[in-house]
């Protein structure tokens, strides 16, 4: 744990770094990555050798490396006013980490003394890190000292949990641990956010990150 890797048995069908490599090892196309997410995030109860139309090569392959989900909820906690659901995430090696979904209303007030369009929309808020080694004094995760680092596949998987509670608008890297210092599975976990079959807008993806005054 202290090296900063996480100790995996199996792959996050997310991980697409991971999965893209063994696909072409095995002759499958990289193409059919978009299609077998889409399959697992419609399909709670997906098993990955049973999603259809998949070159026949990829079935064994799936099977032995990767699951389609590598972490579960633990716990899911509502605000009295049901605003924010407070997800607590258990990864395929024991840690824990939080997601939170913060749901806000965009009709309220007004917008040039008219009333604001819209309806009720979801930011979903996903840690990157288990701990952070940063020390914040006001972040409890400060606290816990660095433990390890997520893989991109497990910072999307907060994204596929939190779907399956609310459709998710935006996307905020404000929880646990430091981005930039996870900065590879940061910059992967966007990439498949923002594409097929996500399709999260950029514009709709923000990364906080420490910043040392002088």
């Amino acid at each position: 744990m202290q090296s900063g890797k996480n100790t995996m048995s199996f792959r996050s069908i997310f991980d697409a770094g991971e999965l893209k490599s063994e696909l072409e090892k095995s002759g499958v196309k990289p193409s059919f990555m978009p299609y077998i997410w889409k399959q697992v995030i419609q399909n709670p109860d997906a098993q990955l050798d049973q999603i259809p139309s998949l070159p026949s090569a990829a079935y064994p392959l799936l099977t032995s490396k990767f699951k389609t989900l590598t972490s579960c909820v633990h716990s899911a906690m509502d605000s009295s006013d049901q605003l924010t659901t407070k997800l607590l995430i258990k990864l395929q090696n024991g840690a824990l980490v939080e997601a939170v979904i913060m749901r806000y209303d965009t009709r309220l007030g007004k917008y040039n003394g008219k009333p604001r369009p819209g309806g009720m929309r979801s930011t979903l808020c996903v840690s990157s890190q288990v701990g952070c080694k940063m020390g914040c004094t006001f972040c409890a995760t400060g606290s816990m000292g660095f433990k390890s680092n997520l893989t991109s596949g497990e910072i999307v998987e907060q994204l596929v949990h939190a779907s399956r509670i609310s459709p998710i608008r935006n996307v905020v890297f404000m929880g646990m641990g430091e981005p930039l210092n996870n900065y590879g599975a940061l910059v992967e976990a966007i990439h498949v956010m923002t594409g097929p079959p996500f399709h999260l807008s950029p514009k709709k993806i923000t990364v906080s990150t420490y910043s040392k005054g002088s």
